[in-house]
């Protein structure tokens, strides 16, 4: 992630709250998507040795369906973030491949995830 390019656009349009909402919800889906992981990662511990293998899979199979959509939507807000960022001739806020195929799928999660931590350990 190009942290600089992406506060700069956040910057670029401070007079268009249109705009920053499309930032926020695109940024704040790179957290629903931590979320969605985190969610999963604790959920198999726990059900784990605790309930039968068919409860086991169709519970981690739901919520691997709702990290999966989560995921979908970081690569779509990424193309959006982008876009918006072009238009402001500025350079992209992510310039790796943005597709749903691997490993360019893998490496926007690994992007994502650690723009979401970065932005948690700098917080004052």
């Amino acid at each position: 992630m190009n942290r600089k390019a992406l506060e700069d656009l956040i910057q670029v349009c401070k007079s268009d709250s249109e705009l920053l909402e499309i930032i926020e919800d695109a940024l704040r889906s790179f957290e629903e998507y931590h979320t969605a992981i985190y969610s999963m990662e604790i959920r198999k511990r726990i059900l784990s040795g605790t309930v039968d293998v068919q409860t086991y899979q169709e519970e981690i199979g739901n919520m691997d369906q709702q990290r999966t959509s989560r995921h979908n939507a970081v690569i779509a807000n990424i193309s959006v973030l982008n876009r918006l960022a072009e238009q402001s001739g500025l350079p992209p806020v992510y310039d790796g491949v943005i597709s749903r195929d691997q490993p360019y799928r893998r490496q926007i999660a690994d992007a994502v995830l650690n723009y979401v931590r970065d932005i948690i350990l700098e917080r004052p």
